[in-house]
Protein backbone atom coordinates (compact mmCIF):
# COMPACT_ATOMS: atom_id res chain seq x y z
CA UNK A 1 0.00 0.00 0.00
CA UNK A 2 2.78 2.43 0.89
CA UNK A 3 4.44 2.39 -2.54
CA UNK A 4 1.09 3.12 -4.18
CA UNK A 5 0.44 6.04 -1.85
CA UNK A 6 3.81 7.50 -2.77
CA UNK A 7 3.38 6.93 -6.53
CA UNK A 8 -0.14 8.37 -6.60
CA UNK A 9 1.16 11.35 -4.67
CA UNK A 10 3.98 11.76 -7.20
CA UNK A 11 1.56 11.74 -10.14
CA UNK A 12 -0.62 14.36 -8.42
CA UNK A 13 2.49 16.39 -7.65
CA UNK A 14 3.61 16.41 -11.30
CA UNK A 15 0.15 17.21 -12.68
CA UNK A 16 -0.38 20.15 -10.33
CA UNK A 17 3.21 21.31 -10.77
CA UNK A 18 2.79 21.52 -14.54
CA UNK A 19 -0.80 22.76 -14.61
CA UNK A 20 -1.39 25.03 -11.64
CA UNK A 21 1.86 26.38 -10.18
CA UNK A 22 3.55 29.34 -11.90
CA UNK A 23 7.33 29.58 -12.10
CA UNK A 24 8.62 31.02 -8.84
CA UNK A 25 11.19 33.81 -9.10
CA UNK A 26 13.68 31.68 -7.16
CA UNK A 27 13.31 28.90 -9.73
CA UNK A 28 13.81 31.44 -12.49
CA UNK A 29 16.97 32.93 -11.02
CA UNK A 30 18.58 29.58 -10.19
CA UNK A 31 17.90 28.44 -13.76
CA UNK A 32 19.11 31.60 -15.49
CA UNK A 33 22.38 31.36 -13.58
CA UNK A 34 23.17 28.60 -16.08
CA UNK A 35 24.29 31.42 -18.38
CA UNK A 36 27.37 31.83 -16.17
CA UNK A 37 27.83 28.69 -14.08
CA UNK A 38 30.12 29.03 -11.10
CA UNK A 39 31.36 27.13 -8.05
CA UNK A 40 28.76 28.97 -5.97
CA UNK A 41 26.61 32.09 -6.11
CA UNK A 42 25.91 35.34 -4.30
CA UNK A 43 22.72 34.24 -2.54
CA UNK A 44 22.74 30.42 -2.75
CA UNK A 45 25.03 27.44 -3.07
CA UNK A 46 25.64 25.71 -6.41
CA UNK A 47 23.55 22.52 -6.03
CA UNK A 48 20.24 23.60 -7.59
CA UNK A 49 21.84 25.22 -10.63
CA UNK A 50 24.17 22.21 -11.01
CA UNK A 51 21.19 19.84 -11.19
CA UNK A 52 19.58 22.22 -13.69
CA UNK A 53 22.61 21.85 -15.93
CA UNK A 54 22.00 18.09 -16.03
CA UNK A 55 18.27 18.19 -16.79
CA UNK A 56 18.70 20.95 -19.38
CA UNK A 57 20.94 18.52 -21.22
CA UNK A 58 17.82 16.45 -21.96
CA UNK A 59 16.76 18.77 -24.77
CA UNK A 60 13.55 16.95 -25.73
CA UNK A 61 12.01 17.77 -22.35
CA UNK A 62 9.83 20.90 -22.10
CA UNK A 63 11.51 23.81 -20.31
CA UNK A 64 9.33 23.55 -17.19
CA UNK A 65 10.02 19.81 -16.89
CA UNK A 66 13.75 20.48 -17.22
CA UNK A 67 13.47 22.92 -14.34
CA UNK A 68 11.26 20.89 -11.98
CA UNK A 69 12.26 17.27 -12.61
CA UNK A 70 14.96 17.31 -9.87
CA UNK A 71 12.41 18.62 -7.34
CA UNK A 72 10.01 15.77 -8.11
CA UNK A 73 12.77 13.19 -7.65
CA UNK A 74 13.94 14.83 -4.40
CA UNK A 75 10.35 14.78 -3.08
CA UNK A 76 9.94 11.10 -3.97
CA UNK A 77 13.21 10.09 -2.35
CA UNK A 78 12.41 12.18 0.72
CA UNK A 79 9.27 10.08 1.21
CA UNK A 80 11.35 6.92 1.04
CA UNK A 81 13.84 8.32 3.57
CA UNK A 82 11.07 9.33 5.97
CA UNK A 83 9.69 5.78 5.91
CA UNK A 84 13.22 4.48 6.56
CA UNK A 85 13.62 6.88 9.48
CA UNK A 86 10.28 5.67 10.83
CA UNK A 87 11.48 2.08 10.73
CA UNK A 88 14.69 3.02 12.52
CA UNK A 89 12.50 4.64 15.19
CA UNK A 90 10.49 1.43 15.60
CA UNK A 91 7.32 2.33 13.68
CA UNK A 92 5.07 -0.66 13.04
CA UNK A 93 3.34 -1.19 9.70
CA UNK A 94 0.25 0.82 10.62
CA UNK A 95 2.23 3.79 11.94
CA UNK A 96 4.46 3.63 8.86
CA UNK A 97 1.42 3.90 6.59
CA UNK A 98 0.07 6.85 8.53
CA UNK A 99 3.47 8.52 8.34
CA UNK A 100 3.64 8.18 4.56
CA UNK A 101 0.07 9.48 4.17
CA UNK A 102 0.98 12.47 6.33
CA UNK A 103 4.06 13.09 4.18
CA UNK A 104 2.23 12.84 0.85
CA UNK A 105 -0.68 15.04 1.96
CA UNK A 106 1.31 17.63 3.93
CA UNK A 107 0.59 20.93 2.10
CA UNK A 108 3.96 22.40 3.01
CA UNK A 109 6.02 19.45 1.78
CA UNK A 110 3.79 18.89 -1.26
CA UNK A 111 4.18 22.54 -2.28
CA UNK A 112 7.96 22.34 -1.89
CA UNK A 113 8.04 19.33 -4.21
CA UNK A 114 6.23 21.23 -6.96
CA UNK A 115 8.87 23.94 -7.35
CA UNK A 116 12.61 23.48 -7.70
CA UNK A 117 14.17 25.60 -4.98
CA UNK A 118 16.75 24.90 -2.30
CA UNK A 119 14.13 23.83 0.27
CA UNK A 120 13.26 20.47 -1.28
CA UNK A 121 16.96 19.56 -1.30
CA UNK A 122 17.28 20.72 2.30
CA UNK A 123 14.47 18.32 3.21
CA UNK A 124 16.07 15.44 1.32
CA UNK A 125 19.59 15.81 2.72
CA UNK A 126 18.28 16.54 6.22
CA UNK A 127 16.35 13.26 6.18
CA UNK A 128 19.35 11.43 4.74
CA UNK A 129 21.55 12.84 7.53
CA UNK A 130 19.04 11.81 10.21
CA UNK A 131 18.77 8.31 8.72
CA UNK A 132 22.55 8.00 8.73
CA UNK A 133 22.82 9.07 12.36
CA UNK A 134 19.92 6.84 13.38
CA UNK A 135 21.70 3.94 11.67
CA UNK A 136 24.80 4.71 13.76
CA UNK A 137 22.66 4.39 16.90
CA UNK A 138 21.42 1.01 15.64
CA UNK A 139 24.94 -0.36 15.38
CA UNK A 140 26.19 -2.55 18.21
CA UNK A 141 29.12 -1.29 20.35
CA UNK A 142 31.77 -3.32 18.51
CA UNK A 143 30.27 -2.76 15.07
CA UNK A 144 32.02 -0.49 12.54
CA UNK A 145 30.12 2.78 12.01
CA UNK A 146 32.56 4.74 9.84
CA UNK A 147 30.54 4.30 6.63
CA UNK A 148 27.44 5.73 8.31
CA UNK A 149 29.45 8.68 9.59
CA UNK A 150 30.77 9.26 6.07
CA UNK A 151 27.21 9.19 4.73
CA UNK A 152 26.23 11.68 7.41
CA UNK A 153 29.12 13.97 6.45
CA UNK A 154 28.37 13.70 2.73
CA UNK A 155 24.68 14.52 3.24
CA UNK A 156 25.51 17.54 5.37
CA UNK A 157 28.05 18.75 2.82
CA UNK A 158 25.74 18.31 -0.16
CA UNK A 159 22.89 19.85 1.81
CA UNK A 160 25.09 22.88 2.53
CA UNK A 161 25.66 23.28 -1.22
CA UNK A 162 21.90 23.79 -1.43
CA UNK A 163 21.18 25.70 1.78
CA UNK A 164 23.42 26.44 4.75
CA UNK A 165 20.59 25.90 7.22
CA UNK A 166 21.39 22.17 6.97
CA UNK A 167 23.74 23.12 9.83
CA UNK A 168 20.66 23.00 12.08
CA UNK A 169 20.82 19.19 11.92
CA UNK A 170 24.19 18.72 13.70
CA UNK A 171 23.44 21.68 15.99
CA UNK A 172 20.19 20.08 17.11
CA UNK A 173 21.58 16.58 17.72
CA UNK A 174 24.84 17.66 19.38
CA UNK A 175 23.19 18.25 22.81
CA UNK A 176 21.77 14.72 22.69
CA UNK A 177 25.21 13.32 21.91
CA UNK A 178 26.80 15.23 24.80
CA UNK A 179 24.11 14.25 27.30
CA UNK A 180 23.06 10.76 26.21
CA UNK A 181 25.95 9.28 24.26
CA UNK A 182 29.23 11.16 24.82
CA UNK A 183 31.23 8.07 23.86
CA UNK A 184 30.53 8.94 20.19
CA UNK A 185 32.75 11.99 20.53
CA UNK A 186 35.74 9.76 21.22
CA UNK A 187 35.35 7.64 18.09
CA UNK A 188 36.95 8.48 14.71
CA UNK A 189 33.60 8.49 12.89
CA UNK A 190 32.49 12.09 13.62
CA UNK A 191 35.81 13.49 12.48
CA UNK A 192 35.87 11.43 9.29
CA UNK A 193 32.38 12.67 8.56
CA UNK A 194 33.38 16.29 9.25
CA UNK A 195 36.37 15.99 6.91
CA UNK A 196 34.19 14.57 4.13
CA UNK A 197 31.62 17.31 4.73
CA UNK A 198 34.31 19.98 4.36
CA UNK A 199 35.66 18.27 1.21
CA UNK A 200 32.20 18.16 -0.39
CA UNK A 201 31.78 21.86 0.40
CA UNK A 202 35.04 22.73 -1.40
CA UNK A 203 33.33 24.50 -4.35
CA UNK A 204 31.40 26.75 -1.97
CA UNK A 205 34.49 27.42 0.16
CA UNK A 206 36.67 28.31 -2.86
CA UNK A 207 34.04 30.62 -4.33
CA UNK A 208 33.55 32.46 -1.04
CA UNK A 209 37.28 32.86 -0.51
CA UNK A 210 37.46 34.42 -3.98
CA UNK A 211 34.46 36.71 -3.35
CA UNK A 212 35.15 37.99 0.18
CA UNK A 213 32.71 35.44 1.65
CA UNK A 214 29.79 37.14 -0.09
CA UNK A 215 27.35 34.24 0.27
CA UNK A 216 28.18 33.79 3.94
CA UNK A 217 27.59 37.52 4.46
CA UNK A 218 24.26 37.20 2.66
CA UNK A 219 23.18 34.39 4.98
CA UNK A 220 24.14 36.37 8.10
CA UNK A 221 22.05 39.21 6.66
CA UNK A 222 18.98 37.01 7.29
CA UNK A 223 19.75 36.62 10.99
CA UNK A 224 18.81 40.11 12.07
CA UNK A 225 15.79 42.06 10.86
CA UNK A 226 14.40 45.55 11.20
CA UNK A 227 10.97 44.02 11.78
CA UNK A 228 11.47 43.35 15.50
CA UNK A 229 8.61 42.11 17.69
CA UNK A 230 8.34 39.74 20.64
CA UNK A 231 5.41 38.20 18.82
CA UNK A 232 7.88 36.79 16.27
CA UNK A 233 9.18 34.38 18.90
CA UNK A 234 5.98 32.31 18.72
CA UNK A 235 3.89 33.50 15.74
CA UNK A 236 5.55 30.89 13.50
CA UNK A 237 4.22 27.98 15.59
CA UNK A 238 0.57 28.05 14.43
CA UNK A 239 1.88 28.85 10.95
CA UNK A 240 3.93 25.66 10.73
CA UNK A 241 1.13 23.54 12.20
CA UNK A 242 -1.42 24.82 9.70
CA UNK A 243 0.92 24.47 6.75
CA UNK A 244 2.19 21.01 7.67
CA UNK A 245 -0.89 19.13 8.91
CA UNK A 246 -3.99 21.39 9.03
CA UNK A 247 -6.75 18.74 8.74
CA UNK A 248 -4.75 16.23 10.74
CA UNK A 249 -5.11 18.52 13.74
CA UNK A 250 -8.70 17.19 13.89
CA UNK A 251 -7.16 13.99 15.21
CA UNK A 252 -6.77 15.84 18.49
CA UNK A 253 -10.53 15.52 18.87
CA UNK A 254 -10.21 11.76 18.60
CA UNK A 255 -7.34 11.83 21.03
CA UNK A 256 -3.65 11.15 20.71
CA UNK A 257 -1.96 8.29 22.49
CA UNK A 258 -0.21 9.44 25.65
CA UNK A 259 1.73 6.22 26.11
CA UNK A 260 2.81 4.03 23.24
CA UNK A 261 1.91 0.36 23.42
CA UNK A 262 4.51 -0.80 20.90
CA UNK A 263 7.58 -2.85 21.79
CA UNK A 264 10.47 -0.67 20.69
CA UNK A 265 13.91 -2.03 21.48
CA UNK A 266 16.73 -0.07 23.08
CA UNK A 267 18.21 1.18 19.79
CA UNK A 268 14.81 2.31 18.48
CA UNK A 269 14.16 4.14 21.74
CA UNK A 270 17.52 5.88 21.33
CA UNK A 271 16.50 7.07 17.86
CA UNK A 272 13.20 8.41 19.22
CA UNK A 273 14.97 10.15 22.06
CA UNK A 274 17.45 11.72 19.65
CA UNK A 275 14.67 12.98 17.35
CA UNK A 276 12.77 14.44 20.29
CA UNK A 277 15.88 16.24 21.52
CA UNK A 278 16.52 17.56 18.00
CA UNK A 279 12.91 18.76 17.71
CA UNK A 280 13.03 20.62 21.04
CA UNK A 281 16.43 22.20 20.34
CA UNK A 282 15.16 23.45 16.96
CA UNK A 283 12.15 25.05 18.64
CA UNK A 284 14.48 26.85 21.06
CA UNK A 285 16.66 28.05 18.17
CA UNK A 286 13.68 29.43 16.25
CA UNK A 287 12.35 31.15 19.37
CA UNK A 288 15.77 32.81 19.78
CA UNK A 289 15.70 33.81 16.11
CA UNK A 290 12.27 35.37 16.73
CA UNK A 291 13.86 37.88 19.11
CA UNK A 292 15.94 39.16 16.16
CA UNK A 293 13.20 39.29 13.53
CA UNK A 294 10.49 37.42 11.70
CA UNK A 295 10.82 33.63 11.26
CA UNK A 296 9.76 32.75 7.71
CA UNK A 297 7.70 29.66 7.02
CA UNK A 298 10.29 27.81 4.93
CA UNK A 299 12.92 28.33 7.65
CA UNK A 300 11.05 26.01 10.03
CA UNK A 301 11.04 23.14 7.52
CA UNK A 302 13.51 21.09 9.65
CA UNK A 303 10.74 20.72 12.26
CA UNK A 304 8.21 19.17 9.90
CA UNK A 305 9.48 15.56 9.46
CA UNK A 306 9.64 14.92 13.22
CA UNK A 307 6.28 16.67 13.66
CA UNK A 308 4.76 14.26 11.14
CA UNK A 309 6.37 11.33 12.94
CA UNK A 310 4.90 12.47 16.27
CA UNK A 311 1.42 12.53 14.83
CA UNK A 312 1.84 9.28 12.88
CA UNK A 313 2.82 7.23 15.92
CA UNK A 314 0.35 8.79 18.36
CA UNK A 315 -2.81 9.21 16.27
CA UNK A 316 -5.66 6.87 17.11
CA UNK A 317 -6.94 7.06 13.54
CA UNK A 318 -6.53 4.10 11.23
CA UNK A 319 -4.54 4.55 8.02
CA UNK A 320 -7.88 4.60 6.11
CA UNK A 321 -9.24 7.48 8.16
CA UNK A 322 -5.91 9.27 7.85
CA UNK A 323 -6.10 8.85 4.07
CA UNK A 324 -9.61 10.34 3.98
CA UNK A 325 -8.47 13.34 6.03
CA UNK A 326 -5.40 13.66 3.83
CA UNK A 327 -7.56 13.72 0.70
CA UNK A 328 -9.59 16.58 2.19
CA UNK A 329 -6.32 18.29 3.02
CA UNK A 330 -5.17 18.00 -0.60
CA UNK A 331 -8.47 19.43 -1.78
CA UNK A 332 -7.84 22.52 0.33
CA UNK A 333 -4.35 22.82 -1.16
CA UNK A 334 -5.68 22.60 -4.73
CA UNK A 335 -8.19 25.35 -3.91
CA UNK A 336 -5.33 27.52 -2.64
CA UNK A 337 -3.23 26.78 -5.72
CA UNK A 338 -5.98 27.76 -8.16
CA UNK A 339 -8.88 29.57 -6.46
CA UNK A 340 -10.19 30.89 -9.78
CA UNK A 341 -11.61 27.44 -10.63
CA UNK A 342 -13.93 27.89 -7.64
CA UNK A 343 -15.10 31.30 -8.79
CA UNK A 344 -12.87 33.17 -6.34
CA UNK A 345 -10.95 36.30 -7.24
CA UNK A 346 -7.39 37.58 -7.03
CA UNK A 347 -8.01 38.66 -3.42
CA UNK A 348 -8.25 34.99 -2.40
CA UNK A 349 -5.15 33.97 -4.39
CA UNK A 350 -2.09 33.51 -2.13
CA UNK A 351 0.09 32.99 -5.24
CA UNK A 352 -0.93 36.14 -7.10
CA UNK A 353 2.55 37.62 -6.75
CA UNK A 354 4.09 35.00 -9.06
CA UNK A 355 1.28 34.66 -11.62
CA UNK A 356 1.18 36.16 -15.10
CA UNK A 357 4.86 36.90 -15.52
CA UNK A 358 5.15 34.71 -18.60
CA UNK A 359 2.66 36.99 -20.36
CA UNK A 360 4.35 40.12 -18.98
CA UNK A 361 7.67 39.08 -20.49
CA UNK A 362 6.08 37.91 -23.74
CA UNK A 363 4.34 41.30 -24.13
CA UNK A 364 7.58 43.11 -23.26
CA UNK A 365 9.50 41.13 -25.89
CA UNK A 366 6.86 41.98 -28.51
CA UNK A 367 7.14 45.71 -27.73
CA UNK A 368 10.92 45.76 -27.48
CA UNK A 369 11.94 43.43 -30.29
CA UNK A 370 15.38 41.75 -30.31
CA UNK A 371 17.76 42.80 -27.55
CA UNK A 372 20.98 41.64 -25.96
CA UNK A 373 20.47 43.24 -22.54
CA UNK A 374 17.48 43.59 -20.20
CA UNK A 375 17.46 45.71 -17.05
CA UNK A 376 14.80 45.89 -14.33
CA UNK A 377 14.09 47.49 -10.95
CA UNK A 378 14.09 44.22 -8.98
CA UNK A 379 15.90 40.88 -9.18
CA UNK A 380 12.69 38.83 -9.30
CA UNK A 381 11.48 40.75 -12.38
CA UNK A 382 14.88 40.27 -14.02
CA UNK A 383 14.85 36.55 -13.22
CA UNK A 384 11.46 36.10 -14.87
CA UNK A 385 12.50 38.27 -17.84
CA UNK A 386 15.62 36.21 -18.56
CA UNK A 387 13.73 32.96 -17.99
CA UNK A 388 10.67 33.67 -20.15
CA UNK A 389 12.30 35.73 -22.91
CA UNK A 390 11.50 34.00 -26.25
CA UNK A 391 14.25 31.72 -27.54
CA UNK A 392 14.66 29.09 -30.24
CA UNK A 393 17.21 27.16 -28.14
CA UNK A 394 16.04 24.24 -25.97
CA UNK A 395 18.98 23.80 -23.60
CA UNK A 396 20.90 25.95 -21.15
CA UNK A 397 22.22 28.18 -23.96
CA UNK A 398 18.80 29.84 -24.11
CA UNK A 399 19.78 31.86 -21.00
CA UNK A 400 22.91 33.36 -22.57
CA UNK A 401 20.93 35.99 -24.46
CA UNK A 402 19.53 38.31 -23.43
CA UNK A 403 21.65 38.90 -20.35
CA UNK A 404 20.81 41.47 -17.72
CA UNK A 405 21.31 43.29 -14.45
CA UNK A 406 19.16 45.07 -11.88
CA UNK A 407 19.71 48.85 -11.89
CA UNK A 408 22.50 49.39 -9.29
CA UNK A 409 21.43 51.19 -6.13
CA UNK A 410 23.00 51.60 -2.72
CA UNK A 411 19.60 50.94 -1.10
CA UNK A 412 19.31 47.31 -2.23
CA UNK A 413 21.15 44.08 -1.49
CA UNK A 414 23.62 42.61 -3.93
CA UNK A 415 22.46 39.66 -6.05
CA UNK A 416 24.13 37.21 -8.43
CA UNK A 417 23.31 39.27 -11.52
CA UNK A 418 25.51 42.07 -10.15
CA UNK A 419 28.50 39.73 -10.44
CA UNK A 420 27.99 39.59 -14.20
CA UNK A 421 28.90 43.31 -14.53
CA UNK A 422 26.55 43.67 -17.49
CA UNK A 423 26.07 47.42 -17.09
CA UNK A 424 29.76 48.22 -16.85
CA UNK A 425 30.21 48.33 -20.64
CA UNK A 426 28.53 50.33 -23.43
CA UNK A 427 25.72 48.97 -25.65
CA UNK A 428 24.08 50.44 -28.74
CA UNK A 429 20.71 49.44 -27.27
CA UNK A 430 19.13 47.75 -24.25
CA UNK A 431 15.63 47.22 -22.83
CA UNK A 432 14.37 48.26 -19.38
CA UNK A 433 11.24 46.76 -17.77
CA UNK A 434 9.75 48.51 -14.77
CA UNK A 435 9.29 52.11 -13.73
CA UNK A 436 11.06 55.08 -15.25
CA UNK A 437 14.71 55.01 -14.13
CA UNK A 438 16.43 58.39 -13.90
CA UNK A 439 19.74 56.59 -13.20
CA UNK A 440 19.49 54.64 -16.46
CA UNK A 441 18.03 57.46 -18.57
CA UNK A 442 20.95 59.80 -17.80
CA UNK A 443 23.34 57.18 -19.21
CA UNK A 444 21.44 56.88 -22.53
CA UNK A 445 21.58 59.12 -25.59
CA UNK A 446 17.86 58.45 -26.00
CA UNK A 447 15.38 56.82 -23.61
CA UNK A 448 12.19 55.73 -25.37
CA UNK A 449 8.93 54.71 -23.66
CA UNK A 450 7.59 51.71 -25.61
CA UNK A 451 4.35 51.43 -23.64
CA UNK A 452 2.82 49.51 -20.75
CA UNK A 453 2.55 45.79 -20.01
CA UNK A 454 0.23 44.36 -17.36
CA UNK A 455 0.43 41.47 -14.93
CA UNK A 456 -2.99 39.93 -15.58
CA UNK A 457 -4.55 37.32 -13.30
CA UNK A 458 -6.55 34.33 -14.66
CA UNK A 459 -9.80 36.14 -13.83
CA UNK A 460 -8.75 39.13 -15.95
CA UNK A 461 -7.82 41.35 -13.00
CA UNK A 462 -4.75 43.53 -13.52
CA UNK A 463 -2.49 43.20 -10.49
CA UNK A 464 0.30 45.54 -11.58
CA UNK A 465 1.50 47.55 -14.57
CA UNK A 466 5.04 48.05 -15.79
CA UNK A 467 6.55 50.14 -18.56
CA UNK A 468 8.91 48.99 -21.27
CA UNK A 469 11.70 51.37 -22.27
CA UNK A 470 14.44 51.25 -24.88
CA UNK A 471 17.76 52.84 -24.07
CA UNK A 472 19.77 53.87 -27.16
CA UNK A 473 23.47 54.60 -26.95
CA UNK A 474 24.01 53.31 -23.41
CA UNK A 475 27.25 54.26 -21.67
CA UNK A 476 28.26 53.32 -18.09
CA UNK A 477 29.42 56.90 -17.50
CA UNK A 478 29.17 58.21 -14.84
CA UNK A 479 30.11 55.02 -12.95
CA UNK A 480 27.30 53.22 -11.14
CA UNK A 481 27.09 53.38 -7.34
CA UNK A 482 28.58 50.37 -5.58
CA UNK A 483 26.11 47.78 -4.27
CA UNK A 484 27.83 46.58 -1.09
CA UNK A 485 24.95 45.41 1.08
CA UNK A 486 24.56 41.62 1.31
Amino acid sequence: MRIWILLVGLVALIVLSLGAVPVHFDEAQYTTWLAHQDLSYQTKGPLVTATQSITHGIEWLPQLVQVRLPAWLAWLLSGVLLVWLGRLAGFDQEAGRRLLILFVTSPMIFALGMVHTTDIWLLFFMLLALCAFASILHCRPNQQTELWWLLLGASLGLGALAKLSIALVPLSILPWVVIRSPRLIFTPGPYLGALLCAFVMTPWILWNMDHEFAHLSHEFGHVNSENDSLWHTIDWIPMVLMSAIPVMLLSLLGGLKVKLDDLANEREEAVRDMLLYSFCILIVLFVIKGFMGEVLLNWVLPLVPVLLMMFAIRMRWSPSNTLIAGTVQMGILVALLYPYALGLSMKQDPFQKIRGWDRVVEASAERAGPTEVVTTDHYSTLAWALYFWPSDVDNARRYLSPTGQVIPSVTRRRNQYDNWDVLNQPYPSLVHIGQYSEQLARRCLEFQDLGEVSQVMPDGTIRSTLNVFRCLGFSPDPPWPSVNSH
